[in-house]
């Protein structure tokens, strides 16, 4: 494995009393060093170890050569063209060689077991725990859904306090939501570079590097600042063993994410209304402990934005399952879709729910519950059911996270009943011909009527309301059954009053 001036200069500390580094000296482009034998030229790319007393005054240097100098060097070899480390006069050039040669073997290695790790397809548990050593630090892989999927074990940082991963590695909630809401976090997302992460959300800086597979985002490598303080080289062998991995997309694959379940993708044909192996389905379904006569709840969650820029569904979908019990989510085009067993839950029902809308406010999601039902043979209604609650109740408030279908019913509806003729075609002839009536002769029968059919027929209630005598409000309802030719008893005529009177409020919304 070739490496960098910079990086033996870090292993060589104790013994460098100068240097002249520019450019290339964060390239790991140096093969083992040559002592240096006479020649005028030094080449590219290569490097030399000599003792200053056998230099001569002048040398030609090719771009990108590189020479490690016992003593101090005539001054024409300070120049651009030349990568100098100056190395204290004692030191005996045969022993310099024989730790330099130990530095390249310790990475020689390195790269060996990585390259095998490679061939092999062995685990990302396995490269993370032969990287180890080299970077001084723990390493840590996380996949797209916030879950420390390998972690290095030499030293204890995976079990800190200060990271709060549960036993499967995931990072909590709270950790989650505020890398979401973080702009520095968003800017690295997609970033290609290895880039140090700052302190401000992590307890500890962090060096990272993601990888991708055709554009596609499938982990990334993260060093924590936790062991020893970061060098330069670390980056340069973090961008070193990244360009490793993608070239070798064979063993990135085996990485990708599965898109679903077996039973998420059933699922997902069912909401659709597409044919499904039902066989398939009531096995999935046993699998589980759950039935046909078991009560069931349909929950439709909207992510917010940040959620969906780092696609952060996923880990929810594992968070639900994980934290609440009887429930199985998945996601769909965007939206967390979750079927709760009510029969199954482990504490009360209320305690359940208000944990869980707990969730969805920190979340800074939206949320919609279909009404409860016995069996599954009704699903794809119940997913619209969840569905319709968090259209309508947003749209009807868009301040509340939290919305259910029997408060949606009667707005949804109407919504239906307006789908093909507008609601002023749809009144009833009864309050059109006290609306006509009301606009020539300056008078408000129609509100008295809506004060009166709001009070179930009460006219006692329905005076008091309108700050009237009880004889005007006898004489009012007298005047409205007459011009609106009703007596105020038919059923669906009472019926369709109260829809139109709901036509009229939600025109005017």
């Amino acid at each position: 494995m070739k490496l960098s001036l910079t990086l033996l200069k870090e292993k060589l500390t104790t013994l460098v009393k100068d240097d002249n580094i520019g450019s290339s000296g964060s390239l790991l482009h140096l093969a083992h060093p040559l002592f240096y034998a006479g020649q005028t030229c030094l080449d590219s790319h290569t490097l030399y170890i000599a003792s200053a007393v056998k230099l001569p005054p002048e040398l030609t240097f090719m771009p990108a050569s590189a020479l490690i100098c016992i003593g101090e060097p005539p001054p024409s070899y300070y120049n651009d063209a030349l990568e100098l480390l100056v190395i204290a006069d004692t030191t005996d050039i045969f022993e310099l060689s024989n730790v330099i040669h130990e530095i390249y073997d310790i990475y020689g290695n390195w790269n060996l077991k990585l390259l095998r790790c490679l061939r092999e397809k062995k685990s990302l548990q396995h490269l993370a725990d032969i990287s180890q050593p080299i970077l001084g630090n723990d390493m840590f892989v996380m996949n797209g859904d916030f879950y420390m999927v390998a972690h290095s074990t030499m030293h204890a940082s995976y079990d800190s306090p200060n990271l709060h991963l549960d036993e499967s590695g995931r990072i909590p909630i709270e950790q989650v939501n505020l890398f979401k809401n973080d702009a520095v976090y968003k800017k690295i997302k997609n970033e290609k570079n290895v880039f140090i992460y700052p302190a401000e959300v992590m307890p500890f800086r962090t060096l990272c590097k993601n990888i991708f597979l055709n554009d596609t985002f499938l982990f990334r490598i993260i060093v924590p600042e936790t062991a020893q303080p970061f060098s330069d080289s670390d980056s340069q062998i973090l961008e070193y063993l990244s360009q490793q991995l993608v070239q070798d997309p064979d063993y990135l694959a085996t990485f990708l994410r599965s898109k679903n379940s077996q039973l998420a993708t059933l699922l997902e044909h069912i909401m659709l209304g597409n044919a499904y192996n039902q066989t398939a389905f009531e096995k999935a379904l046993q699998q589980m402990g759950w039935s046909q006569t078991n009560r069931y709840c349909v929950v439709h969650i909207k992510p917010s934005s940040q959620d969906l820029y780092h696609t952060t569904t996923t880990y929810f979908c594992n968070v639900i399952m994980q934290d609440f019990r009887q429930t199985f989510a998945f996601s769909h085009n965007h939206s967390i879709l979750v079927i709760i067993n009510l029969d199954h839950l482990e504490e009360p029902r209320d305690g359940y729910f208000k944990k869980f809308n707990r969730l969805v406010k920190e979340g800074n999601f939206k949320v919609g519950y279909s009404n409860y039902a016995v069996g599954l043979n009704q699903l794809k209604e119940y997913f619209r059911e969840a569905e319709i609650a968090l259209e309508i109740g947003t749209r009807n408030d868009p301040t509340k996270a939290i919305h259910k279908f029997c408060d949606a019913v009667l707005p949804y509806m109407l919504n239906q009943i307006t789908a093909e003729l507008p609601g002023q075609l749809l009144l009833s002839p009864i309050l059109m011909r006290l609306q006509d009536y009301d606009q020539k002769n300056h008078s408000d029968y129609i509100h008295t009527l809506r004060v009166f059919l709001n009070n179930n027929h009460n006219a006692v209630q329905t005076a008091k309301d309108l700050f009237i005598h009880r004889a005007t409000i006898v004489y009012r309802l007298e005047r409205i059954k007459e011009i609106g030719q009703t007596d105020l008893k038919n059923k669906d005529d009472l019926l369709h009053l109260d829809l139109s009177f709901e036509l009229i409020q939600l025109a005017t919304n």
